[in-house]
């Protein structure tokens, strides 16, 4: 069995702003890949609304990833158990 890499709470910390992370990155893919006026409209705004979605999507993956990451060291926290002897 393996031991937790990070404390429960912790994890479960990591876990929460994970997939928030995830879900508004890709939500704001889809806004940047549809071109809402919003985020597109201004002369200082980028030019090439694809590309920032496509990198928000990206980000959002990473994202993700921390939150499988988590979740599976919550996991373990649950199973493992301090000072219990194994043999």
């Amino acid at each position: 069995m393996s031991r937790p890499l990070v404390s429960s709470s912790l994890a479960t910390c990591c876990s929460v702003l994970s997939v928030f992370g995830f879900l508004i990155l890709g939500a704001l893919g889809v806004a940047f890949n549809a071109n809402v006026e919003v985020l597109m409209g201004k002369t200082s705004s980028p030019h090439d609304g694809h590309a920032v979605a496509v990198n928000c999507w990206f980000a959002s993956l990473i994202y993700l990833a921390f939150a499988i990451f988590c979740a599976c060291q919550v996991g373990v926290n649950r199973r493992y158990q301090r000072g219990a002897v194994r043999l």
